[in-house]
């Protein structure tokens, strides 16, 4: 999170389509002698994003193994995995996609075209470790909240393996081991390299998402993209954590309302002074104009995932969100109080 990783021309990402996002014919074509029969997709994870990719991608016609803990294995072989909500409702019968155990990944996912991973930030290092100092690594695909998850898996894995970076503005909910709801989108999941990877696997990636349900495309400028979510995850997901709300209830609320502006103030603040990165005049008018229009497509009844997390007795990631708001701050010599107070609020309500 140094001063030099964003680099921007100041402009919000329209959600309509992404960041500057692209999806050309041209661009979403499997290369030559790729079979969309054939490509591999391993999706590391079995929370809400997990179980909606992998059913996902099955549908495209990929071949795709589903890593999860140990313990949810049984559930997960013996019954269909269900996606219901904002996209539909989809279903994947019994045995149709491989369940491996996360711990022990079996030959056919070490040798994947793409890893999936949809862990927590801070588990990020723990499941590439068994891919470290392997000659064949299948590319990186990362679905984390925050900054940090792609310099921990070039820590893991080295410079020569492919890590491509998404931001994702779509509420899911896992009611159940294999049913997961989506309760809103706001837009595509955006992907693309921050460290200037080859693409082409992300591109043979993004072809065979085309014959599946969830929205995907390739973003030139993923990294302000992944900056204005950061935007959004700092203001809204631990205000809803601590509250209980949703999000048409926080915006709602005055109280919560005014709270969120005031993060939003920081951050902007924060933005500017490190990276000349300005996506909103000022929080007042990023909540009027871009936060109410975000959560009034869909998203009103969404419940932040940071409290999921502590319902569920899980630590959180508002190390890599708030945290990384607070640091930006920090170099480039400005404080971010409110972002302080509320880290600390969640790290109270956090397992010890």
């Amino acid at each position: 999170m140094c001063s030099g990783w964003l680099k921007s021309d100041k402009r919000a990402p329209d959600w309509q389509g992404g960041a500057g996002a692209v999806f050309r014919s041209d661009q979403v074509e499997l290369r030559k002698g790729i079979a969309m029969s054939n490509f591999h997709v391993a999706v590391f994870g079995g929370g809400s994003v997990g179980l909606a990719l992998a059913v996902h991608f099955a549908k495209a016609g990929a071949r795709v193994s589903l890593l999860v803990r140990k313990a949810s294995m049984v559930a997960l072989q013996n019954a269909p995995i269900e996606i219901s909500g904002a996209l539909g409702e989809h279903s994947i019968p019994e045995g149709a996609i491989a369940i491996v155990d996360a711990a022990d990944p079996d030959d056919a996912v070490l040798c994947s075209d793409m890893l999936v991973l949809t862990t927590k930030t801070y588990d990020v290092a723990a499941a590439l470790a068994p891919f470290a100092g392997r000659t064949t690594v299948p590319s990186i695909l990362l679905l984390q909240n925050g900054i940090g998850a792609a310099d921990i898996a070039r820590d893991v894995l080295g410079a020569d393996v492919p890590v491509f970076s998404t931001a994702m503005m779509i509420g899911m909910v896992r009611h159940a081991p294999g049913k997961t709801e989506i309760t809103g989108i706001a837009g595509p999941i955006c992907c693309g390299t921050l460290s200037g990877d080859d693409a082409g696997p992300l591109h043979d990636m993004l072809a065979v998402a085309q014959g599946g349900f969830v929205p995907m495309v390739y973003d030139p400028k993923i990294r302000e993209t992944i900056a204005f979510k950061l935007l959004f995850n700092a203001c809204m997901n631990p205000t809803g954590a601590l509250t209980g709300q949703t999000y048409g209830e926080l915006l709602a609320n005055p109280a919560s309302r005014a709270l969120i502006v005031g993060l939003a103030d920081e951050a902007l603040a924060a933005f500017a002074a490190a990276f000349d990165y300005r996506p909103a005049r000022s929080g007042q008018q990023y909540v009027d104009e871009t936060l109410d229009a975000i959560v009034g497509k869909g998203g009103g009844k969404h419940r932040s995932s940071m409290l999921q997390d502590l319902q569920a007795g899980r630590k959180t990631e508002i190390a890599f969100l708030n945290g990384a708001i607070i640091k930006i701050a920090k170099d480039a010599g400005l404080r971010a109080p409110r972002h302080e107070t509320i880290r600390q609020l969640i790290r109270v309500r956090e397992p010890t």
